[in-house]
This record gives structure tokens, sequence and C-alpha cells, in this order.
């Protein structure tokens, strides 16, 4: 119960927040709650699976509003975790994390126009852009270049293990604090891996163990699906850096050095359960439905 408490009061101090800055910056803004739900870090705690009211806004806030909301936010966590148990603290990150990515999500939203023109060389648009990114650091977000000319906002790669790295459960600990070494360089863009196959192939071998050692924590769920996230672009990569040549047809074969680096992970993790789903894709990559097959081994693993 503790848990759906902070998740409805994070939301609650949102709500009073979102007030109190539209009545600061003299406008009548008009707020209105959506009901929806938030997808939370530990899925099976239905408590936090339970429907909550999230805010949205008939007419927009500011950035400066927004980044100020944020930033009285985190100082309000950060009280709050200093007295927090382990498990408390498990739920506030839980919370605090949808709660927060929404209203960056809303900064992403409130400066969309400049965002579209980010690339543009014109010396008035990149003052602006420059302007708005020593903003965004202050407040420890950054710009998000996504890939084919799409900028959005996000939090820098440290942003919640800074926060919750001395509170949280061990599970918790080493989720996030993979999460912040990942976030450190991009990952892809513009259809294509920017890491190697073989970075790729130790991040599948974090993830396994990771698995492994928490075989019963709240946050398996995520574990699991970034797991299995990095198994598929390991073993397929993506669009414009596929593993596999003519894919779907007789001529199709796998990039022989993609081959050479399945056949060290092989020998490297010859236990790691990756190893079937690598030799599945060996034997049948010709076959059109070599994705159904590796994603239905993938469920037993």
């Amino acid at each position: 119960m503790k848990i759906a408490f902070y998740c409805y009061l994070f939301v609650a101090l949102i709500l009073v927040s979102c007030r109190d800055n539209t009545r600061t910056a003299g406008t009548t803004t008009e707020l209105k709650t959506d009901t929806k739900k938030i997808a939370p870090e530990n899925p099976d705690t239905s408590a936090i699976a339970d429907t909550i009211a999230t805010t949205s806004l008939k007419h927009k806030m500011t950035t400066e509003q927004l980044l100020l909301l944020i930033g009285s936010e985190r100082k309000k966590i950060e009280a709050k975790l200093s007295t927090a148990s382990k498990t408390e603290a498990d739920g506030i990150y839980d919370a605090y994390l949808a709660a927060n990515e929404m209203l960056v999500g809303k900064i992403t939203e409130a400066e969309s126009q400049l965002l579209d023109k980010f690339y543009e060389e014109d010396a008035q648009t990149q003052i602006r852009v420059k302007k708005l990114g020593t903003l965004l650091e202050q407040y420890h977000l950054d710009y998000d270049e996504i890939g084919e000319g799409m900028v959005e906002i996000k939090t820098k790669n440290d942003y919640y293990h800074n926060i919750f790295k001395n509170y949280v459960s061990d599970d918790y600990k080493e989720y996030i604090a993979i999460k912040s070494e990942e976030d450190k360089v991009s990952y892809s863009a513009d259809a294509s891996l920017l890491i190697s196959f073989e970075k790729i192939g130790e991040r599948v071998i974090v993830w396994e163990k990771l698995l492994a050692k928490y075989p019963t924590s709240k946050l398996r769920n995520k574990i699991r699906e970034q797991y299995q996230s990095y198994q598929s672009d390991y073993l397929f990569g993506m669009d414009n850096t596929s593993t596999i040549e003519y894919q779907s047809s007789e001529k199709a074969f796998i990039n022989p050095e993609n081959v050479d680096e399945f056949n060290r992970f092989m020998r490297k993790y010859p236990l790691s359960p990756t190893n079937k789903l690598i030799k599945i894709l060996l034997k049948n990559f010709k076959d059109e439905k070599i994705r159904s097959l590796i994603d239905a081994e993938q469920q037993k693993l």
C-alpha cells in the first residue's frame, strides 16, 4: 500500500505544482486531468498498476515553468528518500520515473518547433538551440538526437542513478547503475546501430546475469525485456546494420564479421542461453520465419 501511496502522492504534487506555476505566470491556464495507466517499473505490483490520474494541459505550460517543476519535484524526492526504507525507495523510484518522464516529454512538446529546426544552420536558430541547451543543463537534462532529423529532450544518463543509488534495494541499484552506464553513449540512430556487435553481445551477458541474479525481482519483466531486446539486435541488427544480407531469399547470407562475432561469443560464454539462439540463426537464417523462430525460443529462456 505504501508504494501505491507514493504513486498517488507524486501525481498529486504535480497537479498542485502545475496550478502554482500557472498562477505565478499570471495566466489563466486551464487544467484538466486525464485518467490513464502509467507503465510501472514494477509491473507485477498491482497497486502500482492501478489506474492513476495524470495531468494534461489544455494550454501548455512554458518550458521555464516545466523546468522549475522538475527541479522542485527532484528536491522533494531527495528529501523523502532520506527517511525512506529500501522498499519504500524502490516504490518512490517507480512512481517518480513515470511522473518525471511525463514532464520531460512535455518539454519536448513545448519546444517542438525549435527541435524541428535543430539542424538548421541559420544563426538565430543556433543561438536559440544553444540557449535552451544551457537551460536544460541546469536541470540535468540534455538533447537526445535520435536520428532521421529527430531531436527530443531527455534526462542525462546518470540522472536517476545520482538520486537513488544510496537508497534503493540491491536489484534496483544494479538496474539503475547499468542503465546509467549504457546511456553514456548513443545506441542507435537512423535505423542503424551505433555500437559494435561485440559490445551488444557484452550487454546481452550483463542483462543475462542480472536476470539470473535476481529471479524474483520486482523489476524482472523490465530486465527480461531489455535482455531480449539486446538479443534480437545482436542476432539481426537493424535495417541499416543488418547481420543478414538478402534476407528471406535463397541468396541470403550472414555477414562474415557477424559469424566471427557469434563464434567469439560462444567460445567466451559457452553456458549462455543465448548460444541456442545463435545456433538457430546460423542454421535457419534463410527461413522467412526466422524471427518468429527466435522469438518463440526466447520465450522459453
